[in-house]
């Protein structure tokens, strides 16, 4: 990282320290959002030696983001939680990736105006149904760039998203999934025993 982005997070970064929780050694770029709309801390919590550059959002009426250590959420990436988002240790997502555990505004055209409307007005909602799934993200998973993640997924330890890839169901360990949507293109096995890494 360089000077400007260490005084930037030092003195000028645009997040106040009630709404996260920020671990040891990691670091919020000059780039990066925290959007907190439920004001309590716990409900972003982001582990040590971890970057980020993207966007972490907690929706009005719900939402919870875990982040594990020594991961990297990448510049125009965008982490919105309606109900929880779990990510493990050591997982790398890079930049324009969409990870949504919502629908963001409702279906119905009525209730969808309303919902743009009162976000204008007054702020998020404190009671709304965007059909929330929770989504979990396990340890050492590579998410490439500009790949969406919908709500309900589950992707196993050690996956790889490849570039560009809409993941809509559920991604098996050591796998490799690509397209959209993203099906299994091969099975890989561990390089190491991730027990020892550190």
């Amino acid at each position: 990282m360089n000077i400007k982005g260490i005084v930037y997070n030092l003195f000028f970064k645009p997040f106040k320290e009630k709404d996260y929780l920020l671990g040891e050694k990691s670091v919020l770029y000059e780039t990066a959002s925290i959007i907190n709309n439920l004001n309590k801390k716990e409900k972003i919590k982001i582990g040590n030696n971890t970057h980020i550059k993207g966007e972490l959002l907690v929706f009005g009426h719900g939402g919870e983001i875990k982040i594990g250590d020594f991961c990297f959420v990448g510049r125009n990436t965008y982490i919105w939680s309606a109900k929880k988002i779990s990510i493990g240790n050591r997982v790398l997502i890079s930049h324009n990736c969409n990870i949504f555990d919502n629908d963001t505004h409702p279906l119905d055209i009525v209730e969808r105006h309303n919902h743009f409307k009162e976000i204008i007005e007054h702020g998020q909602p404190r009671t709304i149904n965007l059909r929330e799934r929770e989504i979990v993200i396990d340890d050492d998973v590579l998410i490439g760039a500009n790949s969406i993640i919908l709500k309900g997924v589950h992707i196993g330890q050690g996956a790889i998203i490849a570039a560009g890839s809409f993941v809509a169901s559920n991604v098996e360990p050591f796998t490799v999934v690509a397209g959209n949507p993203a099906v299994i293109i091969k099975k890989i096995r561990p390089a190491v025993d991730v027990a020892i890494i550190g």
